[in-house]
């Protein structure tokens, strides 16, 4: 597959507060060469991955609120106007729609950019010395973990929108895996093929990230500097570019990752189900703070999410886009708005502070407040207001729910379930509705994928959920309607 080719660096400026290192100042022209010469050029470009990651145009909205999860039926259409992009896309799939295709093309053409540059920092960086980086050799092979894991990351968020489900298990081609800086040209891969890539990038990048975040500066992935809400101790590294572990791909959200990648291979090679687990019982067991009081992830306290939206101690990898809440305003406000009316019956338990917490009345309808202010006092609400999350602990335990119901085992994989719905303020045991309604693999499927709905609600997740496990998200959906069409230019911007 030929794709046309105009590359742009991405260049940011450095940053002096919370979450500003994600500011960025595009430049017309950059000299490559010049901007590589120093350690901070790599920086720079890193960072800038990550900033065009939070747009609008991909996770900022269309990957995560938008879009996605229209697609995954989040929402209402009432709240639609019938004209709209997303009218279209909720009620027939419909990718030719004058509207729709804009948007699928952007999102290629992003993410292919978004890839060229982790591969431009990746052509240079074996090759500069390592006294040019401020914190010398340990800088450099983080900065390469990094860049190698978000283009493995890239390239299987387009393997998922891009190609149909492992569960097709046929040999056609269907995306090109970029490799090479620069390069016009690469050939469209089968499904395991770009899976084996994948996970060779993940499994690098995770060893390279691993003396940084699990040797030299372990405590820098406890939720109070993962995440970075206020608490900080002056033992921690105080360079702003290994703050906020949890915006970056960490040694934990590498490690989530390659989990979410195994389970999904799992289909072409049932040895990966178990892959997946032992890897997700390792980021769970993970030892953060070893005889602290919460050595390993915890979940959100539900007596702390009425401000705590977005439940940032649980937070594996996120991004940020301080307009967020900007943007989801300008959409949801106003004579011609958007309502992202939440279906009915979304939950099933009274007490889930998803629904407490997370959800209020609209007229006789319901809408999710993540990216809503709180109304009076904006309190706690002001360290997650800008977060994009991208991987959750709570995605684990239903990786390994999955795999104990694989094995038939499906008291194990209710009890999985439980440990998050627990966390939820639900009812688990013998009086939960996950033992009464799991009964086999088809039941399973149904139930967790509408806890992937109601636990990463306006996070865009749900919609894989529906596609990899093979279930309609609505009456006459077929599995080809859930595949994105190539754009007709294949240009990456």
């Amino acid at each position: 597959m030929k794709i046309l080719y105009i590359f742009s660096i991405i260049f940011v400026l450095a940053c002096t507060s919370c979450n500003s290192w994600l500011e960025v100042t595009p430049q017309d022209t950059v000299d490559e060469d010049q901007l590589f010469a120093t350690g901070d050029g790599y920086r720079n470009v890193l960072n800038g991955i990550y900033k065009q990651m939070a747009t609008s145009s991909m996770y900022g909205q269309e990957l995560s609120w938008g879009m996605l999860d229209v697609m995954g039926q989040l929402y209402q259409t009432r709240g639609f106007h019938s004209s709209s992009a997303y009218y279209k896309l909720a009620t027939g799939y419909n990718y030719e729609d004058q509207y729709v295709k804009p948007i699928i093309q952007t999102i290629w053409s992003q993410a292919y950019n978004s890839i060229a540059n982790c591969n431009s920092i990746l052509s240079k960086i074996d090759a500069t010395d390592s006294s040019l980086f401020r914190s010398r050799n340990h800088e450099k092979m983080l900065i390469k973990g990094e860049a190698l894991a978000l283009r493995a990351f890239l390239h299987f968020d387009m393997l998922r929108l891009f190609a149909p489900a492992p569960v097709a298990n046929d040999s056609k081609a269907y995306i090109p895996y970029f490799t090479i800086y620069p390069s016009t040209f690469e050939p469209d891969r089968s499904i395991k093929e770009v899976l084996e890539r994948v996970i060779k990038d993940l499994e690098e990048a995770k060893n390279l990230v691993a003396p940084h975040d699990t040797l030299d500066w372990r405590m820098m992935l406890t939720d109070g500097h993962r995440i970075d809400y206020g608490r900080g101790a002056k033992e921690a590294n105080q360079d702003l570019f290994f703050k906020y572990r949890g915006f970056h791909l960490n040694y934990l959200a590498i490690c989530a990752q390659l989990a979410r990648v195994y389970n999904y291979m799992g289909e072409l090679d049932a040895t990966y189900y178990q892959k997946s687990y032992d890897m997700a019982e390792h980021v769970i067991t993970f030892e953060l703070d070893p005889g602290g009081y919460y050595p390993n992830l915890v979940f959100t306290s539900y007596y702390y999410t009425d401000e705590n939206k977005k439940r940032y101690e649980e937070v594996l990898f996120c991004l940020s886009n301080q307009k967020l809440m900007e943007d989801y305003a300008s959409l949801t406000t106003g004579t011609s708005s958007t309502v992202f009316y939440l279906q009915n019956s979304l939950f099933d338990d009274n007490g889930d502070i998803r629904l407490t917490n997370m959800v209020k009345t609209s007229g006789n309808y319901q809408v999710c407040t993540k990216n809503i202010a709180p109304d009076g006092e904006i309190g706690d609400y002001q360290n997650c207001q800008d977060m994009l999350p991208m991987i959750r602990l709570s995605e684990l335990y239903y990786i390994q729910a999955e795999h104990l119901c694989r094995q038939g085992d499906i008291a194990g994989a209710v009890q999985k379930i439980d440990v998050v719905r627990r966390a939820r303020n639900c009812q688990t045991g013998s009086y939960g509705e996950m033992s009464k309604r799991i009964k086999d693999l088809d039941t399973f499927k149904k139930e967790i994928i509408k806890e992937a709905l109601r636990d990463f609600m306006q996070e865009g997740q749900a919609f894989f959920y529906y596609k990899r496990l093979g279930v309609s998200p609505k009456d006459g959906v077929q599995a080809a309607n859930l595949v994105f069409p190539k754009p007709d230019n294949e240009t990456i911007h």
